[in-house]
């Protein structure tokens, strides 16, 4: 508990953290003011799905930045010697503070997100199902990014170095992943498509775009040809959890790998 309130006192005393939770914030108003004019029986799974398509943005940026200058502020402050010290591994360092950062930055948002499902509730009829799906699909994206920030936070030396770190991982994910796989498209066909598909969903966006998509009924996987039907062959809850797995989970074993390193050297 000492090190959740640490925390959140260091998370609340950040102007940055704020300055970048401002524009979702300010983002989601916006897409509550475009849709307000829907039918009230569909309006709800297209909020939803546009909220997400705006968490795409926003989320990874706020993630990776707040969770690797968490890191980087203990390591420049010494904080981390002394704690590191004190419980006498680097390794239980690191499991508090991943479980610090993943729970109050996914404690502001599920706030945040129940306070804008109260205004929401008077335009559109209200379904939890749907609510719940958007709001995992958003913790999976938090999760994702947060472990991935931390690992930065770790290898990084200078605050220039995780800049361009967190830049370069966002540069990754929004657009050189789909370059490449542009770049292969013209080789797919019928008979290595579910190859691609793999290699198409083990990317968190997309995987969790077409998780929240099928689970709110905006895309329907009916009257698909026979090379799609190959290509979402994979049930959406797979790509999920597997993403979790390799970006989640993976950077969280890589920040121990890293960590260790350190104790030996």
């Amino acid at each position: 508990m000492s090190y959740l309130w640490k925390e959140w006192l260091e998370l609340s005393r950040s102007k940055a953290f704020w300055l970048l939770f401002l524009p979702v914030a300010a983002a989601s108003l916006s897409v509550l003011a475009s849709v307000k004019s829907l039918p009230a029986e569909h309006g709800l799974p297209v909020f939803l799905q546009m909220m997400f398509e705006m968490n795409v943005y926003i989320v990874p940026l706020l993630c990776l930045f707040f969770a690797s200058f968490s890191v980087m502020q203990e390591k420049e402050q010494r904080t981390m010697v002394m704690i590191v010290a004190k419980s006498r591994s680097p390794l239980s360092f690191l499991w508090r503070k991943s479980a610090a950062i993943q729970l109050l930055t996914m404690a502001v948002l599920i706030v945040w997100y129940f306070i804008l499902i109260v205004p929401v509730k008077f335009w559109f009829v209200f379904h939890v199902p749907p609510f719940l799906h958007f709001l995992l699909a958003t913790m999976a994206l938090v999760f994702m990014f947060n472990q991935l920030g931390i690992l930065l936070g770790f290898i990084c030396k200078t605050k220039i170095q995780l800049i361009g770190a967190n830049l370069a991982v966002l540069f990754v994910f929004l657009y050189l992943y789909d370059f490449v796989l542009l770049y292969i498209l013209p080789s797919v066909t019928y008979d290595n498509v579910r190859l691609f598909s793999f290699v198409y969903f083990l990317q968190p966006l997309h995987a969790l775009r077409f998780y929240l998509e099928t689970a709110l009924g905006v895309f329907s996987l009916d009257y698909l040809s026979r090379t799609m039907k190959k290509f979402f062959s994979f049930p959406p809850e797979l790509f999920v959890l597997l993403n979790i797995a390799v970006w989640g989970v993976g950077a969280l074993a890589a920040s121990i790998g890293w960590s260790r390193k350190g104790e030996e050297r």
